[in-house]
This record gives C-alpha cells, structure tokens and sequence, in this order.
C-alpha cells in the first residue's frame, strides 16, 4: 500500500512521551501486530494491550511479537470491548472504519474516558472525501498510475480498497471524525497527515 510506512510512522510520532518513559498502550485492531513492533521498538519501556476481533489475526501477531514478550498482551474482542482500565495512548490503525458513525462516537468517547490526563489518541484510518469529485480524481490518478511500470498494480489495488471500504465499510469524513472527538472532550484535535483517501488524526486529551 503506497505511504504505509509513512502513515505508521505518523501515526507514532504523535506520541508526546519520551522513550526512556514507562507508559501504557491500548491498541484498537492489532491486525498483524505491524503497529504494535514498531511502537514497541521505538519506546522499549512502554507496555501494550491490543485487542482485535479476529482470533487468526491475533494469532499471528502473537508470533511477530515474540520478541517483545513481557510487554504486550494480545486480546480477541470487538473494538469496543477493551477494558476501561487507565492508558497514557491509545493507538488505532486501518480498523475502526469497520465500526458505523455512532459506533465509532461511542468509541471516542470511551477512549477520552480510559485516558489519563495529558493522554494521546492517534488513528491512522480510511476516510471518505468531504467533496465526492475528489473520489473521481483518486480513481483517474490510480489509472493513470497503473499505465506506469512503476507503482502502478499498488496504486490500483489501493483505489479498491478505497471503493470497497465505501461499499462494505463505514470510513467517516475527516471533518465528521475530527468533530466527533472534540464532542467527546478532547482538547487538541489534528490531521498531521494525509494521502488521498488515508489520513492520520491526532487527539489529546
């Protein structure tokens, strides 16, 4: 998937501890545990919870953090269903699209209310265009792209997956999600970054 490193990479940097710091992690939809090595690398002193719906998944991210055990619990569970027990950030990616608007509204609020003080939310997500003529663009550039014998099967794979989340999913807005998260208490909301239909949202509490 074309920038998913940078998306990550993003997505943890907004993280306002510092590596030498202790500090709790919740993961909503660890997937792979992609995520979850990369936070653990680069803060060897945090510990992580993650949780995600798909027992075969959670399966295999236990096998990609064997390095890291001790410092993380993996968990098979809805998004939702996490403990409410007190983090210093919670950390989403390519996962809560899944959920509907007022699924993904509850979620936030819970979120703000599982963090301490001074807490980090980041969600590295799918979102829908405010405007639909911009989904136009993306498709016209995806084929464009795939003539080009550089990139182009990516490119073209990524404008499916964008159709298929539009079909089969529920992404939000950015305007819908950055409004939400303020509605559920947080003080300082940001999108840092953004590739065409991707975009990491920043939250702190």
């Amino acid at each position: 998937m074309p920038a998913y490193s940078d998306l990550h990479r993003t997505l943890i940097g907004g993280i306002p501890f510092a590596p030498t710091r202790e500090f709790r992690v919740l993961e909503l939809g660890v997937g792979t545990g992609t995520l979850t090595a990369l936070l653990l690398e680069q803060f060897p002193h945090a510990r992580v919870t993650g949780i995600d719906l798909s027992q075969r998944m959670v399966a295999r991210a236990r096998t990609k953090l064997r390095p890291y055990k001790g410092r993380v619990e993996l968990v098979v569970g809805a998004l939702e269903a996490f403990e409410p027990a007190p983090y210093d950030a919670v950390v989403s990616a390519l996962a809560i699209h899944h959920l509907t608007d007022r699924e993904k509204w509850g979620l936030f609020r819970r979120v703000y209310q599982s963090l301490r003080a001074g807490g980090y939310f980041g969600d590295a997500d799918d979102h829908l265009p405010e405007d639909p003529l911009f989904d136009q663009r993306y498709a016209q550039i995806a084929s464009a792209a795939q003539k080009s014998p550089r990139g182009g099967a990516a490119w073209m794979r990524l404008q499916e997956v964008w159709h298929e989340h539009e079909q089969f999913d529920h992404p939000a807005t950015l305007a819908d999600e950055t409004a939400a998260l303020e509605r559920a208490g947080f003080a300082h909301v940001g999108v840092p970054w953004r590739f065409f239909g991707q975009a990491v949202v920043w939250a702190y509490k």
